[in-house]
């Protein structure tokens, strides 16, 4: 039997301090966790849900009540997201006519009124109780739970709102640390259970990353094996389970900066050093092997969400493994695998390979030297300037002993490989969970596909991608059309 937790009560002072906590609370929460908010007509609940389910969109959009529609149904990075409004239910029966008893298990959701659930309720739900606090825009937040999986996480939570941090093991944490008395700020989070905090100690900053399943381990492995290359990940200043705390890297996104031509090539190419200098080294022991047959599955989404085509799907990968095989065989390097303009810092101050910041390797493999070069040069969410890429190709191949055209061959190869994965992913995301924007990277998706298959090495893959739709008029209507959000 479950035990109850003590309530614990907030103070939200103001209307965006009652803001501050949904986004933080927001940023602990994923499939299957079930948040019930009670209290009366006006007494903060729907401002609450607001901020934190437009916390949790990639793109922002309305977030309206759901007092008539029932439910309103979003996708985010961290599965499908319900909100419903119960008020106007009679029966619990009802509820099963909504889906919701589904969503419980599949989606984060966020109920009102949830004394209408009666005994369908899950054990496992976070209470969320709403009142008028001691000042006219203050509300009173006070919070119960059974589940101890909340522990953490409510705690993380309370970690990351505005003001002097605070929390149990948290606060140890950075008292040990000596970070007690910073202020935090919550950042973006990434699609993973991790979050980050920004914390500002009297004009110095360090990121507090949390993980509320407690796996740090491999991100501050990684750090290290590329710290000790003399690369710029960041370094780690202090470690417990679940908890790291990070230099902080600043905000000088590759995307945000790479403004014009000039610009854009001294960027690039001064990322193009920094993965010289990572294959310089062999790759950590521990990474899982980016092998041809691993690659020629995961072009499965490509036939059987862009397109319906299992019988092409075989075809392909029959056609497909053998080029992998030949031309881009795993080496022992490091493969950050995410390695673009969104996942890279510029750092002026630094000089050679370290002007680069890596955010993003924990989910590295060991693989082939040209594999995070393609993901920069050919990467869906940004059109490049048209020298920047034979400019990167160039630079790499005079960096290092690679045969230009075996690199070339692995390149173009890889380049489809990664790009068919990418046409099936974003269809899937469409049709599965209603992101119908992701449609709009398809086109150069597809570019992308058509301009590398002209390589000789592609030769026998050109009759099978001759047969999949462009995702242009009407099979790109089709896909929009399949959307559940339309």
């Amino acid at each position: 039997m479950n035990k109850v937790s003590p309530i614990t009560a907030l103070n939200l002072a103001s209307p965006e301090a009652t803001a501050d906590f949904a986004r933080a609370l927001g940023s602990q929460l994923r499939a299957g966790d079930v948040l019930l908010l009670t209290g009366s007509i006006g007494a903060g609940k729907t401002h609450f849900a607001r901020a934190l389910i437009q916390s949790l969109l990639t793109d922002p959009e309305d977030v309206p009540s759901p007092t008539f529609t029932l439910v309103q149904e979003y996708e985010t990075d961290r599965g499908p997201l319900w909100h419903s409004d119960l008020y106007r239910l009679h029966s619990p029966d009802e509820v099963e006519e909504l889906g919701l008893l589904e969503a419980f298990c599949n989606a984060i959701c966020i109920v009102e009124w949830p004394d209408r659930l009666g005994d369908l309720a899950p054990v496992s739900s976070l209470m969320l109780q709403f009142s008028d606090g001691p000042s006219d825009n203050s509300r009173q937040l006070d919070m119960q739970w059974t589940d101890s999986g909340w522990n953490k996480r409510i705690d993380a939570a309370l970690t990351m709102t505005s003001g002097p941090v605070h929390g149990d093991e948290v606060a140890d944490f950075l008292a040990t640390s000596n970070w007690d008395d910073a202020e935090a700020t919550q950042l973006a989070g990434d699609a993973s259970s991790r979050h980050y905090t920004r914390l500002d100690r009297r004009g110095q900053t360090a990121i507090l990353m949390q993980d509320p399943d407690g796996d740090t381990s491999l991100f501050a492995t990684l750090a290290r094996h590329l710290t000790q290359q003399g690369l710029s990940a960041p370094h780690v200043l202090a470690e417990a389970p679940g908890l790291l705390l990070l230099e902080d890297l600043g905000d000088g996104l590759v995307a945000k900066l790479a403004i014009d031509a000039e610009a854009e090539k001294q960027l690039y190419l001064q990322a193009v050093d920094t993965l010289v200098a990572l294959h310089q080294k062999a790759a950590p022991s521990r990474l899982p092997r980016a092998t041809p047959e691993l690659l020629t599955q995961s072009i499965d989404l490509a036939f059987t969400h862009y397109v319906q085509e299992y019988e092409l799907l075989e075809e392909a990968q029959k056609a497909f493994g053998p080029i992998l095989d030949q031309h881009a065989s795993p080496q022992d390097v490091m493969v950050l695998r995410d390695f673009h303009a969104e996942n890279i810092l510029h750092l002026p101050e630094r000089t050679g390979a370290a002007r680069t910041g890596l955010l993003d390797f924990q989910d590295a493999v060991c693989g082939h030297t040209a594999y995070d070069l393609v993901s920069l040069c050919r990467d869906v969410r940004r059109d490049l300037f048209p020298d920047t890429e034979n400019a990167c190709i160039e630079a790499y191949l005079a960096a290092t002993d690679s045969d230009p055209e075996a690199y070339r061959a692995a390149y173009a190869v890889l380049g489809v490989q990664r790009n068919l994965r990418i046409l099936g992913v974003f269809a899937r995301l469409a049709i599965t969970h209603g992101k119908a924007r992701y449609l709009d990277f398809l086109p150069r998706t597809w570019d992308h596909i058509q301009a590398q298959m002209t390589h000789p090495a592609l030769a026998p893959m050109r009759p099978i991608i001759s047969k999949l739709p462009a995702p242009e008029g009407d099979h790109l209507k089709d896909l929009r059309a399949q959307c559940p959000t339309g």
